[in-house]
């Protein structure tokens, strides 16, 4: 099974990273939405998605970002939590990135 934080590290790389929008018009993506794409959902602009997915493996990565985010940025967490963290006015790229690796290496760990 591949490790699809991993795979959404790569994305931001690729397309670029946004707040505020799933996508936005030029094709770069949120925290949640390159991890929707690593799991195989695409995007369209303006943050509407092409499908959704039940994915129980999308849930379980979803899941554990929110745990790493809690864990390495309390006071960013919310309601609605990889959002809410991601459209936080203080959070950078690097905290992003920071955050879906530790996320891959727990990850790693239990496959």
């Amino acid at each position: 099974m591949a490790n699809r934080i991993r795979e959404a590290i790569e994305v931001l790389a690729r397309k670029g990273w946004t707040q505020g929008a799933f996508t936005d018009d030029t094709g770069r993506h949120c925290l949640q939405g390159a991890l929707y794409e690593a799991h195989g959902c695409r995007p369209r602009q303006h943050g509407k998605l092409t499908h959704t997915s039940t994915d129980p493996d999308l849930a379980a990565d979803l899941r554990l970002v929110n745990e790493t985010i809690a864990s390495e940025y309390p006071e960013r967490v919310g309601a609605v939590g990889v959002s809410r963290f991601n459209d936080h006015p203080d959070t950078t790229i690097v905290d992003v990135v920071r955050v879906l690796e530790k996320s891959a290496v727990r990850r790693d760990e239990s496959l």
